[in-house]
C-alpha cells in the first residue's frame, strides 16, 4: 500500500497563506499563524491534488512537501 502525505514545516511557515489562498479544502493557519494540512484521507479529487502541488511550488518558504509513503503487507 502507498500514499502521499501533505507535510507542513512548522518551523519554516512564516503565515503567508498562500498555500489557504491555492487550496482552502486543504490547508488552515493555526492560532500561532503556522499553516497545517487536514489528513489525507484518499477521497480528494484530482482537482485538490493539483491546487496542493501549486502550494507546494507557491510556498515563499518552501515549508511545504509532499511525502510518499509505501507500506508493504505480510
Amino acid at each position: 500500500m502507498s500514499g502521499t502525505r501533505v507535510v507542513v514545516d512548522a518551523d519554516l511557515c512564516e503565515g503567508h497563506a498562500l498555500c489557504i489562498q491555492l487550496a482552502p479544502e486543504v490547508f488552515d493557519l493555526s492560532d500561532e499563524e503556522i499553516a497545517g494540512a487536514a489528513p489525507m484521507d484518499g477521497q480528494w479529487d484530482q482537482g485538490a491534488w493539483d491546487a496542493v502541488k501549486s502550494a507546494v511550488d507557491a510556498c515563499p518558504r518552501q515549508a511545504i512537501s509532499l511525502l510518499h509513503t509505501s507500506t508493504k503487507g505480510q
